[in-house]
């Protein structure tokens, strides 16, 4: 018995046994640990919206990609409390330019003590299309089914142009903006807030937006043939002289109101003025003239039949250059050279007087003062005198000459 007792305490306190022993309780340590630690952690798979960060203004994304698939790992008692809300999956899109394709990574923020495990796709390709915004005039189509003995008067849409945003090739493809208020719409008599409609040639690639996207719609049903106004047009006759030219032709009213069917309405673009002949007018004019019936038959001047017109008149100039004209020297009683001794003058004035002028006629003289001048040479401006007051110098050609004096020549 003292033998087998013997042989047990060997064996156990030999160093295989300890070693042994030793791994066994380590490994039974570890999976206890391990296993107690994993049973504690939990998983969670959802789709997160992925955002575009410090993409420019000026640009759009062709194709993008909305939401990502990812997976997170965490402490069961932490993912019971998470919201998710504070999990943030984005691209970076700085300093990306338009025109170009890139790959970037996606990046996922998640709050503390909470793993990323996967997130599919991963990588995302950037395709930038850089963004316009093209303003667009609204046009407004009225129903067909409008009561006989009615028509709309007073339309008017606020605001007259819209802004179309979106990749440059897709608003190339919007041909009009419209509103189309129903009859009735029109019929309750009170200001409308209408959508936009897009008349397009072919199905846009990415988003287009406008702003707005309503407008304000006036219009009242009106009992009687349909008005409208339109420009009136200011017919003249004759010539006026060379020396005057009119400047401007102000009419009062600009428009005037004509009346008839629709369909007559859209051929009438102005209403023309009786003749005023201007042969004979030198200063402004005004004046009641009378107008003319429209040329579209069935259509007739709704309101007053005359406009009052005021002619701005203006004075025509014309130039001419005059050669060789000789620089005088004022100031001094020294003798002086002159290098160029002539200079070309322009002059303006009447293309009826101006035209047979000479420097003798209008006493056109050229000179330069040299008084208290002592130093030669010296550079001077070259200055003018006209003694007629219906002509002016508009130009001296060379502006400035240069005087030495006559004795300091001789010694030199």
């Amino acid at each position: 018995m003292k033998l087998v007792n013997k042989s047990i305490d060997d064996i156990l306190t030999s160093p295989w046994a300890l070693w042994a022993i030793s791994v066994a309780t380590a490994m039974a340590l570890w999976f206890y640990v391990t296993g107690t630690e994993e049973s504690d952690y939990v998983t969670r798979k959802f789709t997160c919206p992925l955002e575009y960060r410090s993409l420019d203004p000026q640009t759009v994304l062709r194709g993008r990609i909305q939401e990502v698939d990812i997976e997170i790992r965490g402490l069961e008692s932490d993912m019971a409390r998470l919201n998710y809300d504070a999990v943030a999956c984005f691209v970076d899109a700085r300093s990306l330019a338009p025109g170009k394709r890139y790959t970037q990574n996606v990046s996922v923020a998640l709050p503390p003590d909470i793993t990323l495990v996967s997130c599919v796709p991963s990588q995302v390709v950037l395709d930038l299309v850089r963004q316009i915004v093209r303003l667009m005039p609204v046009e407004a189509v009225l129903p067909k089914d409008i009561p006989e003995g009615q028509y709309l008067e007073g339309v008017e849409v606020i605001p007259k142009e819209v802004g179309v945003r979106g990749m440059e090739g897709d608003v190339a493809k919007v041909g009009a903006l419209r509103v189309m208020p129903s009859i009735e719409e029109l019929q309750s008599g009170k200001e409308l807030l209408l959508p936009l409609k897009f008349v397009q040639s072919e199905p846009f690639d990415g988003t287009v937006t406008l702003e707005p996207a309503q407008v304000r719609f006036k219009g009242t049903l009106a009992r009687g043939l349909p008005k409208r106004k339109v420009p009136v047009n200011v017919r003249l006759s004759g010539e006026l002289d060379a020396d005057h030219e009119i400047r401007s032709i102000v009419t009062d009213p600009s428009e005037v109101q004509v009346e008839g069917a629709l369909e007559l309405l859209d051929r009438v673009e102005a209403v023309d003025t009786e003749t005023v002949d201007i042969s004979l007018f030198t200063e402004n004019q005004a004046m009641v003239v009378p107008l003319k019936a429209p040329d579209v038959e069935g259509v007739a001047l709704s309101g007053g039949g005359s406009v009052r017109i005021t002619l701005q008149m203006g004075e025509v100039k014309a130039g001419k250059t005059l050669a060789n004209i000789p620089v005088e020297v004022r100031g001094t009683a020294r003798g002086w050279t002159v290098n160029p001794p002539s200079v070309t003058v322009t002059v303006e004035g009447s293309p009826s007087k101006i035209e047979s002028v000479a420097a003798g006629d209008i006493g056109l003289r050229a000179w330069a003062d040299l008084s208290n001048i002592f130093v030669t040479p010296v550079t001077l401006p070259v200055r003018t005198e006209l003694a007629s007051g219906d002509f002016s110098v508009v130009k001296t050609d060379p502006p400035t000459v240069t005087f030495n004096a006559a004795e300091d020549l001789e010694k030199w």
